[in-house]
């Protein structure tokens, strides 16, 4: 393990919870395995305590601070900058600390799509199922319509939610989002909801969804995509890999949209191959489970 000093600079998490986040262990990784004189650790924040926590980043010198739920969009307004992509996507996961000068960006919706790309998952051109509504979609969204899919579909437990983001969308990108499902099957299916994790390891994420059973929707020509990654492999992809379904989990959207972050905060180019690294010795896996 590197020596930390006091001139080790300092990187780190902000969420609500904190104490799950892999964040910590890849990025120390990563600095150590460049040699690069920072340390990374995790904060537990309080929502009605963001801005005080943004206020200390400056204080403290901290060099850039990761931002998970519940405190993306909150902390947008306690930031002297955003970047124009992060104002548009309404979302913030990594602030930047400039000179005391703090700027919000957005790697998460990058991290996504650099995932399936390098799954060798198209979009272009494809039907789109996406099941939840949670901080995360809107960003998903976007970047997906931007790679100029033939239809995306949005359902969730609570239909009213669905319809209030594609109509916001709608009207904003002018691509229109379905809410409810006129196809047999999808290209891509991808759950954003926490079905699958502790406690809910055996909920498929349409149980909630009255009359929808995700795996009637999912065959050998379909990739399962859940933004879980852990477990590995939760019973939606299982069930998925079952009929013949391409599979990923999230662990590579964590990756990527960290690599894009540590660059940011250091700006220091990372090699083309640390992904592979990180998934190897951090967390021990292949690539998609």
């Amino acid at each position: 393990m590197k020596d930390i000093t006091a001139g080790t600079k300092k990187l780190g998490i902000i969420g609500c919870p904190v104490e799950h986040s892999f964040s910590p262990v890849m990025h120390n990784y990563i600095s150590e395995r460049m040699g690069a004189d920072y340390v990374y650790a995790g904060y537990h924040v309080e929502p009605e305590n963001i801005g005080d926590a943004v206020r200390g980043m400056r204080a403290l010198g901290i060099s850039g601070m990761n931002v998970t739920a519940p405190h993306k969009r909150a902390v947008m307004e306690y930031l002297d900058e955003t970047d124009g992509r992060a104002q548009r996507l309404g979302s913030v996961n990594t602030i930047v600390n400039r000179g005391g000068v703090l700027k919000g960006y957005n790697t998460d919706s990058d991290g996504f799509y650099m995932a399936l790309d390098k799954a060798g998952i198209a979009v272009n051109g494809k039907h789109i199922l996406v099941i939840g509504c949670g901080g995360v979609v809107r960003p998903t969204l976007i970047r997906l319509i931007e790679a100029e899919p033939e239809t995306v579909t949005v359902i969730n437990r609570t239909a009213s939610k669905a319809e209030a983001l594609t109509e916001a969308l709608r009207c904003e990108t002018g691509f229109e989002i379905k809410t409810e499902i006129d196809r047999s099957s999808f290209d891509i299916v991808i759950n954003t909801t926490s079905a699958g994790m502790e406690p809910q390891e055996n909920v498929l994420p349409t149980d909630s969804i009255s009359g929808v059973n995700v795996l009637e929707l999912i065959n050998e020509n379909t990739a399962a995509v859940d933004m879980i990654y852990n477990p590995p492999k939760t019973r939606f992809l299982a069930e998925a890999e079952k009929r013949g379904a391409k599979i990923l989990n999230g662990l590579d959207m964590l990756i990527y949209q960290g690599l894009i972050a540590y660059e940011l905060f250091t700006g220091i180019k990372l090699p083309d191959d640390m992904a592979e690294l990180i998934r190897r010795d951090v967390f021990g896996a292949e690539r998609g489970v």
